[in-house]
Parts: structure tokens; C-alpha cells; sequence
């Protein structure tokens, strides 16, 4: 068996490692920007509707603490009547209202709680998404061309079709490897080895070189 030939197979064989870690690398890359982008988007769009949802969040606590305060002068009222009250028959009636009123202030307070929590946690999400651009754009800048200021799902359209050029490149190379070293290995095994990796190839003439010559391989 030719030893060039074969030396020629394992450079096939190694050529093809590293088409394919510099392939899983850049898919590797891909996910980072493909993270980086869905986060970018998701940040824009709270923003862009942050002033009505604001606005709506501000409304609904100024109605919340409006109908607090109007519960509250029925409970004060409803207190002041039963102090009022003569009979028996009134003063029930009365109280009866009184603990109406003071369920009603309950439910007031409790709506009103609910639309703070609500309007908190609106803006804790502001200002988290605040702190998270930033990051986000380090992280662009780590991984590729990304001036500060620049639009992220802009760069990372930009970003994601250059990866998408470079990785049909590694694996057009990668098709033509993988084609010579089975043409190569099937020349010299005499026998087909279409459908293998090089390495897979190169195992397959090394174990019949070493088993029908007695070389090492």
C-alpha cells in the first residue's frame, strides 16, 4: 500500500477534525447571537408600549385609591348613623350596613394593594431590562462587530447572515473532504467506502494495511 497515499488519507482525516470544530464553533456563536437578539427584541418591546402601560398602571391607582377613600367615608358614615340610631330595629339595620362598609373598604384596600404590586413590578421589569442592555451589548461586542449604540437586532441579523455564509463555506469544504477520502480510501482498500467520515475511512485502511501487511499503522 502506498504510504503517501495513506499519509494523504490521514491529513483528510485531520483537515476534517477541523472543519468540524471551526463549524461547531461558529454554530456555537450562532446561538449567543440568536440568545442576544430574542433578549434585544423582547427589551424593545417593552419599551415601546412602557409610556401607555405606565400611564394605564398610574390611572388605575389613582381609581384604586379614589375608591378607597370613598369606601372609607361610607364606613365613617355608615359608624356615624349607627351612633345616631334609636330603636332596636335601626340600630340592627345599621350595623348591618356598618359591616358592609367595612367590607367594602377591605376589598378597596385590597385592589389597591394589587395595583401596586402590579405597578412595582412594572417598574423592577424596567428597571432590570435597563441594567440587561448594556450587558447585552458587551456581550455583542464580545462576539463580533458591534460599535456601542448600534441597533442589537440589527447586528444580530447582520451577524447571524455572515455566520450563515461562513458555516455553507466549512461545510462545502467539509462535503469536499469527506468525498475525497472515500474516494481515496475506496482506491485504496478496493472496495467502497462511500457513506464514512474520514476518520472512519482512515480506520478502515489502517486496520486492513495493518492486518494484511503486518505494517503499523
Amino acid at each position: 500500500m502506498d504510504s503517501r497515499a495513506l499519509d494523504e488519507l490521514r491529513a483528510l482525516a485531520a483537515r476534517d477534525r477541523e472543519l468540524e470544530e471551526g463549524a461547531s464553533s461558529l454554530r456555537s456563536v450562532d446561538a449567543a447571537v440568536a440568545e442576544i437578539r430574542a433578549r434585544a427584541e423582547a427589551i424593545a418591546a417593552f419599551f415601546s408600549g412602557h409610556a401607555d402601560e405606565d400611564g394605564r398602571l398610574r390611572r388605575a391607582e389613582a381609581d384604586a385609591e379614589a375608591a378607597l377613600e370613598r369606601r372609607r367615608s361610607e364606613l365613617a358614615e355608615a359608624g356615624a348613623e349607627l351612633e345616631r340610631a334609636r330603636s332596636d330595629e335601626e340600630r340592627a339595620l345599621m350595623e348591618r350596613r356598618l359591616m358592609r362598609a367595612a367590607d367594602h373598604v377591605e376589598l378597596a384596600v385590597r385592589a389597591l394593594a394589587e395595583v401596586r404590586t402590579e405597578r412595582r413590578s412594572f417598574d423592577e421589569m424596567a428597571e432590570q431590562l435597563t441594567r440587561e442592555l448594556p450587558e447585552l451589548e458587551a456581550r455583542a461586542r464580545s462576539l463580533g462587530d458591534a460599535p456601542p449604540g448600534d441597533d442589537l437586532v440589527e447586528w444580530a441579523s447582520r451577524t447571524h447572515a455572515g455566520l450563515f455564509v461562513a458555516l455553507g463555506q466549512l461545510d462545502a469544504e467539509r462535503e469536499r473532504v469527506i468525498r475525497e477520502a472515500n474516494e481515496l480510501a475506496t482506491a485504496l482498500l478496493g472496495e467502497p467506502t462511500f457513506g464514512s467520515t474520514p476518520a472512519q475511512a482512515l480506520g478502515r485502511v489502517e486496520h486492513h494495511w495493518t492486518s494484511s501487511r503486518g505494517h503499523p499503522s
